[in-house]
């Protein structure tokens, strides 16, 4: 009886050990932090179909970018974004440097671009001494433009020609609608033509010729509208910056692994 009790406590053991199932290890993650947002953030390959607003600059985010590790969290910046310098000294506002802040300043919820007087909830460049806001998207727009349907480029003015004049106005070219003075603008002084610094530069002809601009990034790798130029000239920059970032951050992961050699109670390395 004796041996048969022993015999049955180790099939039982043995059975038991076999029903333990192995724990999954965790999916260690590189990331990276930065200072607008409290979680950790890590590399994501953004598509057009996704529809997704980068939080900072809040354009629509395509090519590599980051996002925010919490699923719940709908935390994401283009790569251009996460790298915008802190202070930034600009022909527009030369009086004082531009402050880059990561909210609407005075705790507001909104504020107003100087350049394009289009709201803004996200970054951008900031002067306390003037009151002066610059989207982030318009801090780095090109100083000059090509249109299609003219024969000059069109350089860009942080007012209007206008200013100043009594009982004088500029009309855009392209929309008839009036430019505030102070409004930035697209200018070509030999015709004087000017457009909006925005939604009339570039975008009559990419929306008359969508459908042929597409055909000819395909067939030739780049568009005909400066606004299709610029994107993916951006876009191959930010990938190319997601490579070098990406290829840091693993180098960074194997200094901590060998750190922990002598430093057995850290876990973690940002």
């Amino acid at each position: 009886m004796r041996q048969r009790s022993r015999a049955e406590n180790r099939t039982r053991k043995v059975a038991k050990e076999k029903s333990i199932t192995p724990k999954a290890k965790p999916v260690n993650r590189q990331s990276v932090r930065h200072p607008s947002h409290n979680h950790p953030l890590r590399v994501f390959k953004a598509k057009e179909e996704d529809e997704t607003s980068c939080s900072g600059c809040e354009l629509d985010l395509t090519g590599q970018a980051f996002k925010c590790i919490k699923s719940e969290c709908d935390y994401f910046l283009h790569k251009s974004c996460f790298d915008l310098p802190n202070e930034t000294n600009h022909k527009s506002h030369q009086d004082h440097p531009l402050t880059l802040l990561h909210s609407p300043p005075d705790d507001r919820s909104v504020y107003t671009c100087d350049a394009c007087d289009q709201y803004g909830s996200g970054f951008t460049y900031h002067c306390s001494n003037s009151n002066y806001n610059l989207h982030v998207g318009c801090a780095f727009i090109p100083e000059t433009v090509d249109r299609e349907d003219h024969e000059h480029p069109l350089t860009l003015l942080y007012c209007t020609p206008c200013k100043g004049r009594e009982d004088t106005i500029f009309t855009c070219s392209v929309c008839d609608e009036t430019i505030s003075e102070d409004l930035w603008m697209y200018y070509c002084k030999d015709c004087d033509y000017g457009t909006h610094v925005h939604s009339c530069a570039a975008c009559e002809d990419q929306e008359s010729n969508e459908e042929e601009e597409e055909e000819d990034e395909d067939e030739e790798g780049e568009a005909s509208s400066p606004a299709s130029r610029i994107k993916s000239l951006m876009k191959a920059q930010d990938e190319m910056a997601a490579m070098q970032l990406e290829a840091r951050i693993a180098n960074d992961a194997r200094n901590a692994a060998l750190d922990l050699w002598d430093e057995p109670k850290r876990r973690y390395y940002w």
